[in-house]
């Protein structure tokens, strides 16, 4: 596992560094409406309204898979990630986790893809280069070329992203990791026999 996580981790360090020097502005067009189903590509990126949680699409070459670094802003809409904060890094085949400002990653798993691509990705409107904004839990990101799926989560609500692997059945398997982060911290539970079991958990700042 530790070889085969390691291109992941690697990339991740340094997709977090360039997520935490990004400049607030883009200059792109906004992609809403409701519900919003956005594909986001390398360069796009998306938020959470009434949060401050943002994500963007990287890629470390054009040979390689996108890869959703999402992260809490120093503010909402500046797109940079505040320091001493959690963000993660996620691709097909795994996660990482880091603290943004500390070049030393806390926790990180590898994690086989579903098949197909991912369930409602089909005629998902292209960012192109823009933002897109996610308000309800009916909204979805898709991430192109991955079975990434990303949408607002709160039981009354939204208070958190969550982000998971799907596939083209539109179900999550036995094995597979959710990924929330909120305002408040990040917490990672893993698909057991019908349960979310929860196996990493930190609060921003601690």
């Amino acid at each position: 596992m530790v070889s085969a996580m390691r291109p992941l981790l690697i990339c991740a360090l340094g997709a977090l560094a360039v997520v935490l020097g990004a400049s607030a502005g883009s200059g792109a067009a906004q992609v809403q409406g409701s519900p919003t189903r956005v594909l986001v590509n390398t360069g796009d990126r998306f938020d959470v309204t009434g949060t401050r949680i943002a994500c963007r699409v990287v890629r470390k070459a054009t040979t390689s898979t996108n890869r959703l670094v999402c992260f809490r802003e120093t503010k909402q809409g500046s797109f940079k990630a505040a320091a001493g904060s959690y963000a993660i890094e996620l691709a097909e085949g795994g996660f990482a986790v880091a603290r943004v400002g500390v070049k030393q990653l806390v926790f990180s798993r590898s994690e086989t893809a579903p098949a197909g691509a991912a369930a409602g990705s089909t005629g998902a409107t292209a960012v192109l280069g823009g933002t897109a904004r996610l308000t309800t839990r009916t909204d979805k990101a898709f991430v192109e070329g991955t079975n990434i799926v990303c949408r607002p989560f709160g039981s009354t609500r939204v208070q958190s992203l969550l982000c998971v692997l799907v596939g083209s059945d539109g179900h999550i398997h036995n094995g597979t990791y959710l990924v929330f982060i909120s305002d408040h911290g990040l917490l990672i539970a893993q698909a057991r026999n019908g349960r979310a079991v929860t196996v990493f958990q930190r609060v921003h700042g601690r």
